[in-house]
């Protein structure tokens, strides 16, 4: 039985997608076996959450602070931009400081921690399982090169429980907590 034209163009529009899906990832990805697997999952989990939070605060909310002696959101996120830099540049065996510092606007400010976010995704494309076991120096003490990228993912997941509350306590919902 000859197929219709309709069902031939779903079936041609669905080939061209599948011959393409993946034909140019972002990034690499490590065997399903690989120790860097759920750590790089749960970075890019990280990552999700936090640009999601910053782009629900209003940038007329951006110098809220919940008590005079914390941080504003301005400045977690100039934080946060900071700590992405430093933890992977401790990966990458760099030091490029940080560009946010003197950023005020919430557009400054987004596109600085999403470029921050792409520096960690550059330095996740170039790490192998062998560098990432390589030790480095931190603070005085031998560390794994790959234990950095767990300081930024608890750095991050901790600032980003700050940024929750500061979203709540300016009567805003949470993305992830949306339409619950």
């Amino acid at each position: 039985m000859p197929i219709g034209r309709g069902v031939r163009g779903v079936v041609v529009a669905a080939l061209a997608i599948l011959s393409t899906a993946g034909a140019a990832p972002a990034q690499p990805s490590f065997p399903a076996t690989s120790f860097l697997t759920p750590a790089k999952a749960t970075w890019e989990s990280t990552r999700n959450l936090v640009i999601g939070i910053v782009e629900v605060m209003p940038e007329d909310k951006y110098d809220f602070r919940p008590t005079p002696s914390v941080r504003t959101f301005r400045d977690n996120v100039i934080h946060l931009v900071a700590e992405n830099y430093l933890f992977f540049g401790r990966v990458a065996g760099e030091n490029l400081g940080n560009p946010a510092q003197n950023l005020k606007s919430r557009d400054e400010l987004l596109k600085a921690l999403r470029d921050s976010y792409d520096y960690g995704a550059k330095v996740w494309a170039g790490l192998t399982e062998e560098k990432a076991l390589e030790m480095i120096e931190v603070r005085g003490q031998k560390v794994q090169r790959w234990s950095a990228i767990l300081a930024a993912i608890q750095d991050n997941m901790s600032h980003y429980g700050n940024l929750v509350v500061y979203v709540r306590l300016n009567g805003l919902v949470p993305p992830r907590s949306a339409g619950r």
